[in-house]
């Protein structure tokens, strides 16, 4: 079994300059870290009028920087089009697929994971919600499951199995979906999704009460509403390098690949190869406490485990990821062997071979050898994601309320508090959006129903 990679979060910066494309990403990362969203904002706006084959990839960083500036409005907009640039790029970009093989798949336009894929339905959801719209929130809540079924369904191995079959779900989607219909009176329908949380999720503490609450027909009690607590909880997996061994099951996909490509199964003697293995941070949060002034309190529970997902997703296709990378290494020595096969061809009409001849199969050897070097794993992600989900439900009283949010790590607080003053009406939800990236750091709190507080009172003017 493949040991994960875990890191602080303040190694792993370092790390994160490294990974993730390779490119000005970390300090995004950095920068959103910090909490200054203003900055990371104009730089991925930057890094996708520069990468224009890449943008999306960019658009799905901004997403999530634009519900840190409180804007789920274009958050909603970057990720849609994000989602549909996925989407259409789904085993279509031959282009890049022939430069892949010719040096390796950063040559790609970002494929995304399987899991960034799901999640981006559920950030859709998430923002749209914070934005007021529980209709289109609800449609994109339903996208998280069917999304993973058409991937699961997509890619087959050679006897005809589904790998991907043992995915685990993503409960997020339903929780949401639930706590849409419940507010509509949709009883029925939001049972059968609590219960798919269940099945799903069963750490998920408060979902008896949630299916006991529906079952019964009930809301909240005459004269209160709900808020809802969503929480984007810690710093999400990312990419590193690793030198992996090719194992039996590896080398037998590559086998077949080779022999149904070339008409034989000759292949060259490789025991290793580099590969983009998944990475997790070991001092994320593990929940967020929230407290309602002179009201109840309580802290966030798990809904969506993000970190086991791509652990997960990782274990299930890495000897398929290492036989990718060992085919590309195949093909690069079996090109030079050719090259030097026909640089011979002279030699063995002349039956001579000269100091020169050597001297010239050393030359392309050489640069074989160079070809293979410059190769290296895909570290392209979406580094922004959190490390899970996380959900409280709190009933309150119609009117005005403050909320007290921080960060807290198994059972005790871990960092700043974050306010924000909430509208609660009679029989509706409202939705709080809570961004805590790290224990420590900077985070971010918004509602759907935000109550503003008026300006302070200038100062007067000073006496002459």
């Amino acid at each position: 079994m493949y040991r994960y990679l875990k890191f602080s979060l303040a190694p792993a910066a370092f790390l994160l300059l490294a990974s993730c494309a390779g490119n000005s990403s970390g300090n995004v990362r950095r920068d959103f870290d910090a909490g200054l969203y203003g900055s990371s904002y104009e730089k991925l706006t930057a890094l996708g009028r520069k990468d224009g084959r890449n943008e999306h990839l960019h658009l799905l960083e901004r997403g999530v920087v634009s519900l840190a500036l409180e804007r789920p409005a274009d958050a909603v907009r970057d990720l849609r089009l994000a989602r549909d640039r996925l989407d259409d790029l789904s085993g279509t970009d031959y282009g890049g697929w022939l430069r892949s093989v010719m040096l390796d798949d950063r040559q790609l336009a970002f494929q995304g994971a399987d899991y960034e894929h799901v999640l981006v339905r559920a950030m859709l959801a998430l923002a749209d919600l914070a934005d007021g719209n529980s209709e289109d929130a609800g449609a994109y809540a339903l996208q998280v499951a069917s999304r993973q079924r058409e991937l699961i369904e997509s890619f087959r191995a050679r006897d005809g199995s589904l790998p991907k079959s043992t995915y685990s779900q993503v409960a997020f989607g339903s929780y949401l979906k639930a706590i849409i219909d419940e507010e509509a009176l949709k009883f029925d329908l939001a049972k059968i999704q609590f219960e798919k949380v269940k099945s799903i999720e069963p750490r998920f503490s408060p979902i008896d009460s949630d299916i006991e609450r529906v079952t019964s027909g009930h809301h909240s009690k005459k004269g209160n509403g709900v808020v809802h607590v969503l929480a984007l909880v810690g710093s999400g997996p990312f990419r590193v390098e690793v030198d992996e061994r090719v194992t039996r099951g590896s080398l037998a996909i590559a086998h077949h690949i080779w022999a149904g490509s070339r008409g034989r199964a000759v292949i060259p003697n490789i025991s290793r190869v580099k590969i983009p293995a998944v990475a997790v941070y070991e001092d994320n949060p593990t929940e967020v406490r929230v407290a309602v002034a002179g009201g109840p309190s309580g802290a966030t529970a798990l809904l969506a485990d993000i970190e086991a997902l791509a652990l997960e997703e990782f274990e299930t296709i890495r000897e398929h990821i290492v036989a990718r990378a060992f085919l590309r290494r195949a093909f690069k020595i079996a090109a030079t062997q050719l090259a030097i096969e026909a640089a011979n061809k002279d030699n063995d009409r002349r039956e001579e071979y000269s100091d020169g001849d050597a001297l010239r199969d050393l030359g392309i050897s050489a640069v074989g050898l160079l070809w293979s070097a410059l190769e290296g794993a895909d570290l392209r992600c979406w580094s922004l994601l959190p490390a899970s989900f996380q959900a409280l439900r709190i009933e309150l009283p119609e009117g005005e309320h403050s909320l007290s949010l921080r960060a807290g790590k198994n059972g005790a607080p871990a960092a700043a508090v974050r306010e924000i003053k909430v509208r609660v009406k009679d029989g509706y939800n409202t939705y709080v959006v809570a961004i805590f990236s790290s224990a420590d750091g900077a985070a971010c709190v918004l509602s759907s129903d935000t109550v503003e507080e008026p300006p302070p009172p200038a100062a007067p003017p000073a006496s002459p």
